[in-house]
């Protein structure tokens, strides 16, 4: 049983009005430092949740920790609470902190074809883990449970542990097990699978057309993920005919809040893929797209790359919230759900494992 987990309280007055528009986002830095256009939105829409990425880390471990650790004292400067802290750390070609800075992570291919994968599984988490806790990262984007299918080598090139979705499931169990034992928040990706998709949604919105049977047994990593309690899951800009063919999963309520909140119960946070992806961007606006998301059920949408960018789609959302068009309600269950989450690794960070 999963654990219930009581919501921080807000460090000032400025929560006390309700949650601010940066509390659902998650946003990208232009470079190794905390520069002037992030640190005018957090002051401005409470912005508190950041993803590092190769640009970030010019200045080595020590300018990363360095950069984290900015982060978190501009937070607490501007009355936010403790932010998120994320990075793609899977392994194989998909480690943003990378050799020779950084100790060296097998791929989950490699992992799961190993003579011994439970054991090159647990040792790949706890790697990541204690890598990200000397750079102050507290979420990894990482295990990716998608199943290995026909498509995979031009979009998940050695990212899945194979093509058994029962193999998958307990690998992917046993990465997240012993990556939130060190206290670093998992997220299972991409919700529900993208094993099958031909096209990249970095550059196109893919549709999947296998029958429904095929899409829940390929769903089993993500069931066994939140069995054990993982922090987060993210979805892709992908279509799923059999599960909601009038938009990708980013958009749909049907698969974000039906299939995942109340068939498979999911309390954890719900992320988006970058909404700067062509699987957005080719077919509307950024702007539109977070509102959607985030109506669909997510919790967090993440924009990885321009700050101006993310500056429009906050002032957007920022009016949606005002208006009425983001119901209330939704806006006050992810905000304590993300504080929620916030506490518990934080508590974690404390205890050595």
């Amino acid at each position: 049983m999963r654990k219930t987990i009581q919501a921080a309280t807000p460090f000032d007055n400025r929560l006390s009005k309700g949650p601010l528009p940066g509390t659902f986002f998650m946003i990208g830095l232009p470079g190794p430092d905390l520069d002037p256009s992030i640190l005018s939105l957090m002051q401005e829409y409470g912005v508190g949740n950041f993803i590092i990425f190769g640009r970030n880390i010019k200045g080595g471990p020590a300018g990363l920790r360095r950069l984290c650790t900015d982060i978190r004292d501009a937070c607490l400067k501007n009355g936010l609470p403790d932010p998120f802290i994320a990075v793609d750390q899977e392994g194989g070609a998909v480690q943003r902190l990378a050799p020779p800075q950084w100790p060296p992570l097998v791929s989950n291919k490699e992992a799961g074809s190993s003579r011994s994968p439970e054991k090159a599984v647990r040792t790949q988490a706890r790697i990541a883990a204690k890598t990200l806790i000397r750079t102050g990262i507290n979420l990894n984007l990482a295990p990716v449970l998608d199943v290995s299918g026909p498509h995979t080598d031009s979009v998940l090139k050695d990212r899945c542990y194979g093509n058994d979705p029962g193999q998958i499931a307990s690998l992917g169990a046993q990465y997240i097990e012993e990556l939130q034992r060190w206290g670093i928040g998992a997220t299972a990706k991409h919700f529900p699978g993208i094993g099958r998709v031909g096209k990249d949604p970095h550059k196109r919105r893919p549709v999947v057309e296998a029958d429904l049977e095929t899409i829940l047994e390929e769903m089993e990593p993500f069931r066994r993920a939140n069995l054990v309690d993982v922090t987060a899951m993210m979805t892709s800009h992908v279509i799923y005919t059999a599960l909601d063919s009038t938009g990708p999963a980013t958009f749909s309520k049907r698969i974000a809040t039906g299939l995942l909140r109340k068939e498979i119960g999911f309390p954890g946070i719900l992320v988006t893929d970058d909404l700067e992806m062509g699987g957005v961007t080719r077919y509307g606006s950024m702007e539109e797209a977070a509102i959607k998301a985030f109506v669909a059920g997510h919790d967090i949408v993440l924009l990885c790359n321009t700050p101006g960018k993310t500056k429009k789609c906050l002032q957007v959302f920022a009016e949606a919230m005002r208006n009425g068009r983001i119901d209330a309600h939704r806006l006050n269950e992810s905000a304590k759900r993300i504080l929620s989450v916030k506490t518990r690794l934080g508590l974690r960070r404390d205890s050595n494992p």
